[in-house]
């Protein structure tokens, strides 16, 4: 059931950022007018976004005239989602694609959506790496994973940056 969970929210993520109305109107609907807008600029600036097959890589990747991003989608109902649960899995699999993203490169983004969350309830997070060119401006605004002293990847949700306003910090440099 969780991997059907999933699929939904990745499909709710590739409909936002390729600017689908629908969507953007169902979830900007709670949200404050300028939050509203920066989702609804998606509409006017949407991303090409296509969903990765597969469980070893992200799940999605899109692209635009000005930036590209490769995001694994993760949901819970959960505020913290730690990455050692499920055998390690999670940890091994955000390393690989990480270091993937960095030759490329770029980097690996995480998106987190809460589930019955109030407001956004998408959370932006990268891991770390070393991007290059245009990649490393928003590879700045995005708070990094946190790292447990145990060496494992940890997100808590209150602590991403919301989608919304990384939408908004594309609308103000464009």
């Amino acid at each position: 059931m969780a991997s059907l969970n999933g699929s939904i929210y990745e499909r709710e993520l590739v409909a936002l950022l390729s600017g689908n109305r629908k969507v953007v109107d169902k979830i900007s609907k709670k949200l404050d007018f300028i939050s509203r807008e920066s989702y609804r600029h998606m509409e006017q600036n949407p991303f090409y976004v296509t969903r990765a097959a597969g469980s070893k890589g992200a799940d999605i990747v899109a692209a635009r005239y000005d930036v590209t991003f490769v995001i694994e989608v993760k949901s819970s109902l959960n505020q913290v989602l730690t990455f050692s649960s499920s055998s390690g899995k999670n940890q091994e699999q955000a390393e690989r694609v990480g270091e993937r993203c960095s030759k490329s490169g770029l980097f690996l983004t995480y998106a987190y959506r809460m589930k019955n969350a109030n407001g956004d309830p998408w959370m932006m997070f990268r891991v770390p790496g070393n991007p290059k060119g245009n990649a490393r401006r928003l590879y700045s605004i995005l708070p990094e994973i946190e790292i447990t002293k145990n060496n494992n990847y940890v997100m808590k949700w209150e602590k991403g940056l919301p989608l919304h306003s990384l939408m908004q910090y594309l609308k103000d440099s464009e």
